[in-house]
Protein backbone atom coordinates (compact mmCIF):
# COMPACT_ATOMS: atom_id res chain seq x y z
CA UNK A 1 0.00 0.00 0.00
CA UNK A 2 2.78 2.07 1.24
CA UNK A 3 5.04 2.33 -2.40
CA UNK A 4 1.76 2.75 -4.69
CA UNK A 5 0.85 6.02 -2.53
CA UNK A 6 4.67 7.11 -2.92
CA UNK A 7 4.72 6.64 -6.63
CA UNK A 8 1.16 8.21 -7.05
CA UNK A 9 2.47 11.25 -4.97
CA UNK A 10 5.76 11.29 -7.24
CA UNK A 11 3.81 11.17 -10.55
CA UNK A 12 2.03 14.07 -8.86
CA UNK A 13 4.53 16.21 -8.01
CA UNK A 14 7.09 15.38 -11.32
CA UNK A 15 4.35 17.74 -13.70
CA UNK A 16 3.95 20.32 -11.04
CA UNK A 17 7.78 20.71 -10.01
CA UNK A 18 8.38 21.10 -14.05
CA UNK A 19 5.83 24.26 -14.23
CA UNK A 20 7.07 26.10 -11.84
CA UNK A 21 9.94 27.51 -13.20
CA UNK A 22 7.15 29.10 -16.21
CA UNK A 23 5.36 30.52 -13.86
CA UNK A 24 3.85 33.78 -15.12
CA UNK A 25 6.27 36.14 -14.86
CA UNK A 26 8.61 34.88 -12.37
CA UNK A 27 12.06 34.38 -14.03
CA UNK A 28 15.67 33.36 -12.29
CA UNK A 29 19.12 35.19 -11.79
CA UNK A 30 22.01 33.14 -11.26
CA UNK A 31 25.52 33.83 -9.71
CA UNK A 32 28.10 31.52 -9.91
CA UNK A 33 31.44 31.78 -8.28
CA UNK A 34 31.53 35.73 -8.81
CA UNK A 35 34.21 38.17 -7.59
CA UNK A 36 32.26 41.20 -7.18
CA UNK A 37 32.85 45.09 -6.15
CA UNK A 38 29.46 45.02 -5.79
CA UNK A 39 26.56 42.86 -7.03
CA UNK A 40 22.64 44.62 -5.90
CA UNK A 41 20.10 42.60 -6.21
CA UNK A 42 16.48 43.90 -5.98
CA UNK A 43 13.38 41.44 -5.63
CA UNK A 44 9.74 42.48 -5.90
CA UNK A 45 8.92 39.08 -4.90
CA UNK A 46 10.37 35.58 -5.13
CA UNK A 47 13.43 34.38 -3.20
CA UNK A 48 16.82 34.57 -2.92
CA UNK A 49 19.57 32.26 -1.45
CA UNK A 50 23.03 31.57 -1.79
CA UNK A 51 26.63 31.92 -0.12
CA UNK A 52 29.78 33.80 0.00
CA UNK A 53 33.20 32.70 0.90
CA UNK A 54 34.18 36.34 1.86
CA UNK A 55 33.22 39.28 2.28
CA UNK A 56 30.25 41.57 2.86
CA UNK A 57 26.97 41.47 2.69
CA UNK A 58 23.94 44.13 3.53
CA UNK A 59 20.53 43.22 3.73
CA UNK A 60 17.40 46.40 3.43
CA UNK A 61 14.41 45.47 4.93
CA UNK A 62 11.97 47.01 2.37
CA UNK A 63 9.18 46.69 4.31
CA UNK A 64 10.02 46.43 8.25
CA UNK A 65 5.98 45.91 9.02
CA UNK A 66 5.77 42.24 7.44
CA UNK A 67 7.75 40.32 9.70
CA UNK A 68 9.94 38.62 6.98
CA UNK A 69 13.55 38.25 8.34
CA UNK A 70 16.56 36.96 6.14
CA UNK A 71 17.96 33.99 7.67
CA UNK A 72 21.34 34.32 7.51
CA UNK A 73 24.91 32.24 9.06
CA UNK A 74 28.63 32.11 9.43
CA UNK A 75 28.30 35.99 9.61
CA UNK A 76 31.47 37.09 12.26
CA UNK A 77 30.31 40.56 12.16
CA UNK A 78 26.60 42.04 11.94
CA UNK A 79 25.70 45.48 12.88
CA UNK A 80 22.81 47.70 11.80
CA UNK A 81 23.96 50.30 9.47
CA UNK A 82 25.02 53.94 10.59
CA UNK A 83 22.79 55.24 8.16
CA UNK A 84 19.50 53.51 7.36
CA UNK A 85 18.57 51.62 10.13
CA UNK A 86 16.45 49.29 7.99
CA UNK A 87 19.20 47.86 6.52
CA UNK A 88 21.61 45.12 8.75
CA UNK A 89 25.48 44.67 7.64
CA UNK A 90 27.08 40.84 7.71
CA UNK A 91 30.94 40.63 7.30
CA UNK A 92 32.67 37.62 7.26
CA UNK A 93 33.80 34.20 5.84
CA UNK A 94 31.41 31.13 4.68
CA UNK A 95 28.24 33.79 4.97
CA UNK A 96 25.05 31.82 3.85
CA UNK A 97 21.82 33.45 3.47
CA UNK A 98 18.04 33.10 2.51
CA UNK A 99 15.09 34.91 2.07
CA UNK A 100 11.38 34.85 0.75
CA UNK A 101 8.40 36.24 0.80
CA UNK A 102 8.98 39.93 0.06
CA UNK A 103 10.78 42.70 -1.06
CA UNK A 104 14.39 42.93 -0.89
CA UNK A 105 17.37 44.64 -1.54
CA UNK A 106 20.81 42.84 -1.09
CA UNK A 107 24.43 44.12 -1.23
CA UNK A 108 26.74 42.08 -2.10
CA UNK A 109 30.99 42.68 -2.17
CA UNK A 110 33.64 39.81 -2.04
CA UNK A 111 34.55 36.40 -3.46
CA UNK A 112 33.27 33.06 -4.31
CA UNK A 113 29.58 34.40 -4.21
CA UNK A 114 27.06 31.78 -5.58
CA UNK A 115 23.29 33.26 -6.04
CA UNK A 116 19.95 32.12 -7.33
CA UNK A 117 17.23 34.96 -7.10
CA UNK A 118 13.48 33.49 -8.46
CA UNK A 119 10.70 35.74 -8.91
CA UNK A 120 10.46 39.42 -10.66
CA UNK A 121 13.65 41.76 -10.07
CA UNK A 122 16.79 43.78 -11.21
CA UNK A 123 20.38 43.40 -10.21
CA UNK A 124 23.30 45.96 -11.13
CA UNK A 125 26.32 43.60 -11.59
CA UNK A 126 29.97 45.41 -11.08
CA UNK A 127 32.83 42.43 -11.39
CA UNK A 128 36.19 42.74 -9.22
CA UNK A 129 38.33 43.63 -12.15
CA UNK A 130 40.73 40.00 -11.61
CA UNK A 131 40.97 37.64 -14.71
CA UNK A 132 37.90 35.73 -14.01
CA UNK A 133 34.87 37.48 -11.90
CA UNK A 134 32.65 34.22 -12.49
CA UNK A 135 29.35 34.46 -14.52
CA UNK A 136 26.06 34.39 -13.88
CA UNK A 137 22.86 33.82 -15.95
CA UNK A 138 19.18 35.06 -16.06
CA UNK A 139 16.20 32.40 -17.08
CA UNK A 140 17.41 29.82 -19.20
CA UNK A 141 19.92 32.15 -20.74
CA UNK A 142 23.42 30.79 -20.80
CA UNK A 143 26.14 31.83 -18.33
CA UNK A 144 27.50 34.98 -19.21
CA UNK A 145 30.79 36.58 -17.81
CA UNK A 146 30.11 39.05 -15.11
CA UNK A 147 31.38 42.67 -16.21
CA UNK A 148 33.66 44.71 -15.05
CA UNK A 149 31.48 47.76 -15.72
CA UNK A 150 28.56 47.88 -13.89
CA UNK A 151 25.60 46.55 -15.90
CA UNK A 152 21.84 46.21 -15.38
CA UNK A 153 19.93 42.81 -15.42
CA UNK A 154 16.44 42.42 -15.03
CA UNK A 155 15.15 38.74 -14.13
CA UNK A 156 11.51 37.91 -15.07
CA UNK A 157 8.79 39.60 -16.40
CA UNK A 158 8.84 43.44 -14.89
CA UNK A 159 6.16 45.13 -14.18
CA UNK A 160 4.42 47.47 -16.83
CA UNK A 161 4.10 51.14 -15.57
CA UNK A 162 0.41 52.76 -16.89
CA UNK A 163 0.81 55.79 -18.07
CA UNK A 164 -2.25 58.31 -18.13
Amino acid sequence: MRLPLILLVGLLAVPAALAAPSATGDGVLELKAVNANRAVIQGNRGAIWGQLDKGTLRVSDLNPDDNLFPLVSGAEIVAPSMVDPNVTIYSGKNIHFRFSGGKYTFSISGTGIDVTAVGVGRAWLTGAGTFDDGDYAVDDGKWQAVPFLKKLITFGVQPTVATP
